[in-house]
């Protein structure tokens, strides 16, 4: 293996890649809460032995004349011991490492993951590989690492294997979008966990015909139109990330996700009941999500790569375009929630991991004040708002929506003040 290797971005890093700077990228974390105390050094090794199984993970970004690009390091990423301030921004930086960090803090095991590395699904594949590789280390300090092999397919631009040159790019219509009231408060993010019975939920979701995200989007946009000081009259627009590898199938471990979303139109009015706001969301998702419209939009993310003349624009031109495009694209969005699904623990972690955590990172260079991510773990269903301000109403509102459905809800928060 070459000590260093290099990549184009993919489409999707494109835009997440443009808006990281020295002050702040686009960070998410995934975390979970072991049965034991985290041994650091075990961590290490785990992390030198995944090395040359996961090449696309071990880079980091780097500014090109036309394109950014992701160079592969053979150093070790930053893993550090966490206190209170967590989910730093994986910022532009010059240190050779890769653009993503381990924390831990007693029993608790975190990757934190630059986004122009990979999605949420890539990202848990290395993470999960970790944790495994962790634990059989705990078990056997000896144990021989025998990963499956390593495949080409696994660090495709898979949105270049679907990219339809002449396809429709006749997407739907976009909104600018009610924002969640509030400032943002630079260097500050709080995370607070809402966790509920992953069956309770499903069983309640499907009690109306609807699928856990829409349900749970119903309830944020209940719990904002309750939350507004004033009657809204835009649109509340609800970005729902969509894993497209379950529509076009593909093995890579980079970003494969679009944005599809869920809108609302309060109309002024502030009598809005559960029942009718679900009846209005129930279904936009089987609308949409289909391979058809599915096309379309990845035709629209390949167009601007694959643009003839935008390739050979030099980069300093090109990215204050790629930025203002995406500043745009999400003044169209009230919030964002990610449901990453149920985690199926393998038999190597079943007995090892309490339950999980998925969060979205600072999305304060996005516009947005607050955003959710959600998961399944052992029976846990938890759902997180990750908020770039001290003010806690909105997440409070809309929890309090969700526990009148009958739902019992735990809470707990943590929050960092994003400097080292």
């Amino acid at each position: 293996m070459a000590e260093y290797r290099w990549m184009k971005v993919d489409t999707a890093s494109i835009m997440f890649s443009s808006l990281s700077n020295k002050k702040w990228g686009r960070t998410f974390r995934m975390a979970v809460i072991l049965k034991d105390e985290v041994r650091p050094e075990l961590v290490k090794k785990a992390a030198e032995d995944l090395m040359p199984r996961y090449p696309s993970i071990y880079t980091a970004i780097k500014k090109g004349f036309f394109w950014n690009y992701q160079e592969r390091t053979s150093l070790l990423p930053e893993i550090r011991e966490e206190f209170s301030t967590q989910l730093l921004p994986i910022t532009v930086r010059n240190d050779g490492r890769p653009d993503f960090r381990i924390v831990y803090y007693k029993n608790r095991l975190g990757l934190e993951c630059a986004h122009y590395i990979g999605d949420g699904l890539g990202v848990d594949t290395y993470f999960t590989a970790l944790l495994e590789r962790y634990v059989e280390l705990k078990n056997n300090p000896d144990a021989p690492y025998c990963p499956e092999p390593f495949e080409e397919e696994e660090i495709t631009n898979a949105f270049n294997d679907y990219y339809q040159k002449n396809g429709s790019t006749d997407v739907e219509q976009e909104f600018h979008a009610h924002q969640i009231e509030g400032t943002i408060e630079k260097g500050f993010l709080q995370m607070i966990f809402a966790m509920m019975d992953t069956k309770e939920l499903h069983e309640k979701a499907k009690e109306r015909d609807m699928t856990i995200t829409e349900y749970l989007s119903a309830a944020l946009i209940l719990g904002t139109v309750r939350h507004a000081s004033k009657p809204i009259t835009e649109p509340i627009v609800i970005a729902v990330p969509v894993n497209l590898r379950r529509f076009f199938p593909s093995k890579t471990v980079r970003n494969f996700t679009i944005q599809s979303r869920i809108d609302f139109f309060p109309e002024g009015r502030r009598d809005w009941s559960f029942d009718e706001v679900c009846d209005k969301v129930k279904g936009q998702l089987k609308k949409r999500l289909t391979v058809e419209e599915l096309q379309k939009i990845l035709n629209s993310y390949g167009s601007l790569a694959n643009n003839g003349i935008i390739k050979f624009v030099p980069n300093f031109i090109k990215l204050p375009v790629v930025r203002m495009r995406q500043e745009k694209s999400h003044g169209n969005n009230t919030t964002i929630l990610t449901n990453t699904g149920n985690s199926e623990l393998s038999p190597t972690l079943e007995g090892e991991v309490i339950r999980a955590d998925g969060v979205n990172g600072d999305t304060s260079g996005y516009g947005l004040i607050s955003t959710c991510s959600s998961l399944s773990c052992n029976g846990i269903f938890n759902l997180c708002f990750s908020a770039c301000t001290h003010d806690t109403s909105w997440a409070r509102e809309c929890v309090r929506v969700i526990t009148q459905q009958g739902l019992r809800v735990r809470i707990e928060s943590t929050h960092g003040n994003g400097v080292k």
